[in-house]
């Protein structure tokens, strides 16, 4: 995937960065396995769940010791790497909470190592023994909705390192230049993903449907409600001005309503240039208003642009996950427009008010 391959090749620049500033060994960057599986949506049908099997992991919150006892199991991947070494293992994966780098993924603590007296080969980066002197390893917070590169919540982070072969100590500059890669990682990963346009790969008929299914099992099926949206004046705009200036007007409007919904609410625009809009029914009317008035906003005196909504509650498959087809072949439920001077038909609405 084009857009995988790209983000990896921004993180092996930061890579490299690092260890031209540090002149370190190996500069490597490792993230949780969950955040490219998410993002390359490999297995589009299958939910990531945070319960995973136990293991085996450090539970208390010094360094790694001889005592373990049962966590959650999850991972961290390499992802992007800068090394003269030539017994670097470049397709590694390495269990939260184990050795040195998955405490740091576990706990979100830095560590500094000097002299480094283990063996390379507790790290799980290496194939053979490299006579390592010294090591830094901080973690980059996973990023959240905020940007602000303050950690994500639950569960591990990632893991910025770097060895070198040299008997010295990495500075505390040096330190700090590590610690400000590691938040550009952060924020490189929320614009990067979290915060993609709604004509990207995460606005995919799958990632919607996928999306859907995870809103009903947060929500409750019978509580989840699909707008149709469709816009009326696109015709009338491509005669009038062209198919340049319907296009804008519609991408525009797009993604305005990308912006104004929670993520959790997902998104997908059709072929035939609907849209369709995932959400929880007793947010539906409040929706329907902001669509209406986001409508009200792109038109204009010379390019009037108008829609119509229709809506479809999967009250009806109670019981049952969600059907998207089956869904929106029901008959949607119709009330009427609370709001007749904004450019809109709305049928449907809140099937719980």
């Amino acid at each position: 995937m084009t857009f995988i391959i790209q983000l990896k090749e921004d993180l092996k620049k930061l890579a490299r960065l690092a260890s031209s500033l540090t002149e370190a060994h190996t500069c490597a960057i490792l993230l949780p396995t969950e955040v490219f599986e998410a993002a390359s949506h490999t297995a589009a049908s299958r939910h990531i769940s945070p319960d995973l099997s136990p293991s085996l992991a450090s539970s208390h919150p010094g360094p790694p010791g001889t005592h373990a006892e049962p966590s959650v199991s999850r991972s961290i991947e390499l992802v992007a790497v800068h090394s003269i070494s030539p017994s670097l293992s470049r397709d590694c994966r390495i269990q939260v909470g184990t050795g040195l780098l998955g405490w740091v993924a576990q706990h979100s603590r830095p560590i500094h190592v000097a002299p480094f007296d283990l063996d390379s080969g507790t790290l799980g980066l290496y194939s053979d023994l490299e006579p390592l002197k010294s090591l830094v390893a901080v973690p980059i917070p996973m990023p959240t909705e905020t940007a602000d590169g303050r950690g994500g919540g639950p569960g591990p982070t990632g893991v910025l390192m770097c060895d070198s072969r040299k008997a010295y100590s990495f500075t505390k500059p040096q330190i700090k230049v590590l610690e400000d890669i590691a938040l550009q990682v952060s924020r490189l990963l929320f614009w990067a993903i979290f915060k993609r346009e709604a004509t990207s790969v995460e606005s995919s008929w799958e990632s919607f449907r996928l999306k859907l299914h995870q809103l009903g099992d947060a929500i409750g099926a019978e509580s989840a409600e699909i707008l149709r949206v469709s816009v009326e004046t696109f015709s009338q705009v491509e005669q009038q001005h062209g198919l340049s200036a319907a296009v804008h007007q519609s991408e525009q409007f797009v993604r305005l309503a990308q912006q104004a919904l929670p993520p959790h609410f997902p998104l997908a625009r059709l072929p035939n240039g609907d849209i369709l809009i995932a959400l929880d029914n007793m947010m539906s009317s409040f929706f329907q208003h902001k669509l209406r008035t986001l409508a009200n906003h792109v038109s204009t005196e010379s390019r009037p642009f108008s829609i119509a909504v229709l809506s479809y509650p999967t009250r009806p498959l109670r019981g049952h996950s969600i059907d998207l087809d089956l869904v929106l072949q029901q008959r949607p439920v119709a009330v009427k427009s609370s709001s007749k001077s904004l450019p809109a038909k709305v049928i449907g609405g809140n099937s719980r008010a």
